[in-house]
């Protein structure tokens, strides 16, 4: 059964053309696609428009007459094939909120993360945040299920790859790439990528995992970017960088930030996006 988006999003800002039995998607000179069938004039342009990643497939074939429903399933199923759509990034998805951070598993990081909470937004609501300070992928990748299942967003923080930090985008149990897409990434970009699986297996057995040393101000930083991403939660047009990975560079404290792909192939969250 082919794999539906469930948040679609036209890949380009396609202007929509239309004509008797004939809807033509049009960006640029080199960018065009066409849809023949009797009566898509009459519905397609205007839904079109809003595919933008915003709103769940559901949500989008509901705004249209039941006879049509059934075409247009067909359509995104054919548009997402030919990658004329594509899968709507979190921010698409994105729900201003309060959150409280909820600081788990263990380390420098977490214990100053634990310290600044007393008192603070006692009534909002909770933003898991894993902190780690070794190469415990098991749990990671444990802790991302858990999250999946549930209806927070959440943050993953480590510096347990020792020369450098890293702090997770939001990830959204509905919308965009979760942890284990992340881990993916690193993992085809590994050298050793074998690693990645002995690490899991060896925590699955009950080995231990030794932690890492972590300076001072690296801690402090990292701190920082997991309030930051809190605080930014809270705005209903957040920038870019909530959404995305930031990267803390050991040798020099310099901080980048990068984008986060949904896998496709991800075997914790396919089937729930």
């Amino acid at each position: 059964m082919t794999r539906l988006p469930l948040r679609p999003c036209l890949a380009l800002p396609f202007t929509v053309l239309s004509s008797d039995g004939r809807v033509r998607l049009v960006a640029g000179e080199d960018f065009r696609y066409t849809l023949s069938g009797a009566g898509l004039e009459t519905w397609l342009p205007d839904w079109l428009p809003a595919l933008d990643g915003s709103r769940t497939l559901d949500d989008l074939l509901a705004r249209l007459p039941e006879d049509c429903q059934e075409q247009a399933r067909e359509l995104v199923a054919r548009l997402y094939g030919e990658r004329v759509l594509t899968d709507g990034p979190a921010r698409q998805a994105h729900v201003a909120g309060r959150y409280r951070l909820r600081p788990e598993g263990s380390g420098l990081l977490h214990a100053a993360l634990a310290e600044g909470l007393a008192g603070r937004h006692e009534d909002a609501l909770t933003l898991p945040v894993l902190c780690q300070d070794r190469l415990d992928y098991d749990e990671a990748l444990r802790f991302n299920e858990h999250c999946l299942a549930g209806e927070s967003p959440w943050l993953w923080a480590t510096c347990g790859s020792m020369s450098r930090g890293y702090v997770s985008p939001v990830f959204l149990p509905d919308a965009g790439p979760c942890l284990a897409c992340l881990l993916h990434g690193f993992r085809r970009l590994s050298p050793a990528p074998e690693l990645y699986d002995e690490l899991i297996e060896h925590a699955r057995l009950g080995g231990a995992i030794t932690p890492v040393p972590f300076p001072a101000p690296a801690v402090e930083i990292l701190q920082q970017l997991v309030a930051w991403k809190a605080e930014l939660l809270e705005q209903v047009d957040p920038p870019a960088a909530l959404y995305q990975l930031h990267v803390l560079e050991m040798s020099s404290l310099e901080v980048t930030s990068h984008r986060v792909f949904f896998d496709p192939e991800c075997p914790s969250c396919r089937g729930r996006r």
